[in-house]
């Protein structure tokens, strides 16, 4: 199993988006679970054109969330 925490997520965020976007997002989306979802997407795609099968899961730390 590997498992892969993303740290920088608001980072990720702001150089990706606007700066506004990036400060009213946290009030609209969770914002790590969706940087998440678009790392496992690339990982999916990487894999997918390799002809790797995988199962990706996102497991929150419930430690992080509270």
């Amino acid at each position: 199993m590997i498992r892969i925490k993303i740290k920088n997520h608001r980072e990720i965020v702001r150089k990706e988006r606007s700066r506004l976007v990036s400060a009213l997002a946290p009030f609209f989306v969770d914002v790590e679970q969706r940087v998440e979802e678009e790392i496992v997407k690339q990982i999916e795609q990487v894999f997918k054109t390799r002809g790797i099968e995988a199962d990706f899961e996102i497991v929150f730390d419930r430690e992080d969330k509270a």
